[in-house]
């Protein structure tokens, strides 16, 4: 797994996009504090290669404990597709963290499937 922190800027203000690769060694693990600092994120786009479904989880606030703290936002990506969620107005967050896990339970923390996760943020 691998985690990218890129950035552009626009007129009004100023991107990160962070790339989340867990296609090589599937792994549940939290990414924490993926921007370094807060702010909003306005679009998440996950990608999954593998032959199962991924859940995809993003906490706000302090570094949460995967498969003890439900994560604040969950998303679920079907085998084979690729997903794409917008909030134009962005969501707010503190501190983002990112996961991705095999199972819908809230508490879980079983490995993923094969797939990649980009969230562009404020």
């Amino acid at each position: 797994m691998t985690l990218k922190v890129s950035g552009f800027s626009g007129t009004a203000i100023d991107y990160k996009i962070v790339e989340f690769d867990n296609t090589n060694t599937p792994t549940a693990a939290i990414q924490e504090n993926v921007t370094g600092a807060s702010g909003s994120w306005y679009s998440l786009v996950c990608a999954v290669t593998g032959g199962s479904d991924v859940f995809v989880r993003l906490w706000d606030g302090t570094t949460p404990t995967l498969g003890t703290d439900p994560s604040t936002w969950t998303f679920m990506v079907a085998a084979g597709a690729t997903e794409r969620i917008e909030v134009p107005t962005g969501v707010a967050f503190t501190q983002l963290n990112l996961a991705t896990t095999g199972d819908a339970q809230p508490l879980n923390a079983s490995a993923p499937s094969a797939c990649t996760v980009t969230v562009v943020c404020s």
